[in-house]
């Protein structure tokens, strides 16, 4: 595999994880953390630091509509009762501030305020061996096409990851006649 090659399946495997990141970013922000129940995973508990203003540990829609309230009233310079694109920007920065903090602090996992290359490098450490189907040592779309089939149908996985229990070279079952 050439070296192009082999960096772009490596920056698209960084991207797709930071872009999960974002989406749960965006998801707790909008509510999303909370469908679970009060509570489940941090995504509730943000929200609740975010918004619980009296810090019962209860969250009423009076909470939240006076928190947005507030943060655009503090970012709004012109006081035009809208929020501009840099307007949000300044918002946005502060309201993912916390974030930042807090993503910085899982990876210094010693506590010492600074993030080692050790330390940065550990949550994608085994990223390549955990997803390498074909035993290759790389990730490319031989290992796309094993993990999903040659179809694009997400194989079925024995007990391990990466365990097929089918069989690729016995043909499908035929579909069920449709009854009209």
């Amino acid at each position: 595999m050439q070296k192009k090659t082999k960096m772009w399946i490596g920056a698209g495997a960084v991207g797709l994880i930071a872009l999960g990141g974002l989406a749960g970013l965006a998801n707790a922000d909008r509510g999303g953390g909370m469908m679970g129940g009060m509570g489940h995973g941090h995504h509730g508990m943000q929200m609740m630091e975010r918004y619980d203003a009296d810090k019962d540990g209860k969250l009423s829609q009076q909470e939240i509509d006076t928190n947005r309230a507030s943060w655009l009233a503090e970012f709004e310079a012109d006081k035009n009762a809208t929020l501009s694109l840099d307007e949000f920007k300044a918002l946005w920065m502060k309201a993912r501030n916390e974030e930042m903090v807090r993503e910085f602090q899982s990876f210094d996992r010693d506590g010492n305020a600074q993030v080692t290359l050790d330390e940065y490098k550990q949550p994608l450490a085994s990223l390549v061996s955990d997803m390498d189907q074909n035993g290759d040592g790389v990730l490319s779309k031989d290992d796309h096409q094993q993990r999903h089939g040659k179809h694009g149908k997400r194989m079925r996985h024995g007990k391990g990851m990466g365990q097929d229990t089918g069989d690729d070279n016995q043909p499908e079952a035929p579909a069920a006649p449709v009854q009209q």
